[in-house]
C-alpha cells in the first residue's frame, strides 16, 4: 500500500517541479544568465593608458578578462565580431595615502590604498539594449610603511580578478 501512494506522490510532484523550475527562465550553476544564441565573445587588450603600475598589467587584466570568462561561462572567445564584445582602457593605478593620523604636529598615512580603474565598453551585438561605457574601479589598502614597489604581483592579480569579477557580473550574470 505505501508503495502506490509513494508512486502517485511522484507522478504528481514531478511535473510540478518541472513547471516550476521551467519558470525561472535562462540560469546556470556559473551564474551566466545568457540566452543560448549568444556563443562568442570578444575580449580587447586593455591597454594602461595611464603609464603607472608594472609593465605587465595590459597583459595581466587582459588574461584575467579572458581566463574567467572561459572558467564561468560556455562563450567561446573569438578574436573579432563576438556576441558580446569587451574592449577598455585602463585609466587610474594610483597608490595614494588612507586613513591620515596625526602623530605629533606630522600627519601620516595609517594606510595605502591601491586603486585600478578601467573603462569598459560593452557591446551585446544581440541585445543592443544592455550596451554600456562605464568606469570599474576598486582598491585595496597596504599598511602604512609599504612603497607601490613592494607590491607583489599576485596582489595586483588577486585585485584584478576581483575588478574582473565586477565587470563579468554586470555584463553576463546581468547582476
Amino acid at each position: 500500500m505505501t508503495l502506490r501512494i509513494k508512486t502517485r506522490l511522484w507522478i504528481y510532484a514531478l511535473p510540478l517541479l518541472l513547471i516550476l523550475c521551467g519558470g525561472c527562465g535562462i540560469y546556470s550553476f556559473s551564474g551566466s544568465t545568457l540566452p543560448p544564441d549568444i556563443q562568442t565573445v570578444t575580449i580587447q587588450n586593455f591597454e594602461n593608458s595611464t603609464g603607472e603600475g608594472p609593465a605587465n598589467l595590459t597583459q595581466l587584466v587582459t588574461n584575467n578578462f579572458k581566463t574567467f570568462f572561459q572558467r564561468n561561462s560556455n562563450l567561446n572567445i573569438v578574436q573579432r565580431d563576438g556576441d558580446l564584445q569587451l574592449e577598455g582602457q585602463i585609466v587610474s593605478f594610483t597608490y595614494t595615502p588612507a586613513a591620515i593620523q596625526r602623530e605629533g604636529v606630522q600627519d601620516i598615512a595609517g594606510l595605502n590604498r591601491l586603486t585600478l580603474g578601467i573603462q569598459v565598453r560593452f557591446t551585446n551585438v544581440k541585445n543592443p539594449d544592455k550596451n554600456f561605457d562605464r568606469l570599474f574601479s576598486i582598491s585595496q589598502d597596504f599598511q602604512q610603511g609599504r612603497d607601490v614597489t613592494q607590491i607583489t604581483p599576485a596582489e595586483i592579480d588577486a585585485l584584478t580578478e576581483r575588478l574582473v569579477v565586477d565587470v563579468f557580473n554586470k555584463t553576463v550574470a546581468d547582476w
